[in-house]
C-alpha cells in the first residue's frame, strides 16, 4: 500500500522489498520513504500503482503532479530529468546532502553495494550561471569523488548533459 502524506509517499506491505531492490525509495525500519518523482516514475510506468491520501482516497497522477509542483517550482524540470535517466537504466537517489538534485549510480551498482558516480545539478536551458557557482559545484563533486553533470532542460523538453571538471595543468 502506498499512502501520500505531505508530499512523501509511505510504502508498506509486500511491494517494499520489490521496490527497495530496484532502487526506489530510502527505507526507514520496515517502512520505503518514497519520494514525489519516484511516485510518479511508478505510476507512469506501471499499469497499477495506486497511491493513496491519509484519508483513503485513491489519488491521481495528475494530483500529485500539481501538488508536488505547487511546493517546488522547480519540479516539472527535475521530474522531466529523472523520467529521462530512470528510463536510461539509471539508479536515481537524491542530491540533497551534496547541494544537487540527485546523485546517479552507474548501471547495475545499488546504493549500499556501490557509490554514486554523477552528481547531477538540474537548470532551465534559459538560466544564466555564474562562474563562482558553477566552481563551486565542480569543486563539491571533486570533493565526493563524483563527477559534476549539468541537465539542461529545454522548451520542448529534451534534456542535454553537461559534464563539468576542474582541469589543473
Amino acid at each position: 500500500m502506498i499512502i501520500l502524506s505531505k508530499g512523501t509517499a509511505v510504502a508498506t506491505g509486500g511491494i517494499v522489498g520489490e521496490l527497495n531492490a530496484r532502487g526506489f525509495g530510502e527505507m526507514k525500519g520496515n517502512k520505503l520513504i518514497l519520494s514525489p518523482e519516484e511516485i510518479l516514475y511508478l505510476m507512469e510506468k506501471r499499469k497499477r500503482f495506486p497511491v493513496q491520501d491519509e484519508k483513503g482516497n485513491q489519488l491521481t497522477f495528475d494530483e500529485i503532479l500539481t501538488a508536488a509542483a505547487r511546493s517546488d517550482k522547480s519540479f516539472l524540470l527535475k521530474y522531466t530529468v529523472y523520467k529521462d535517466l530512470k528510463d536510461r537504466g539509471y539508479i536515481v537517489k537524491t542530491g540533497f546532502k551534496f547541494g544537487t538534485h540527485y546523485r546517479i549510480y552507474p548501471r547495475g551498482v545499488k546504493p549500499g553495494e556501490g557509490h554514486a558516480v554523477w552528481l547531477v545539478h538540474v537548470i532551465k536551458e534559459n538560466k544564466k550561471i555564474e562562474f563562482p557557482e558553477l566552481s563551486r559545484s565542480v569543486r563539491l563533486a571533486q570533493n565526493v569523488r563524483k563527477k559534476m553533470v549539468f541537465a539542461v532542460v529545454d522548451n520542448e523538453g529534451d534534456v542535454t548533459y553537461y559534464k563539468v571538471e576542474r582541469f589543473t595543468p
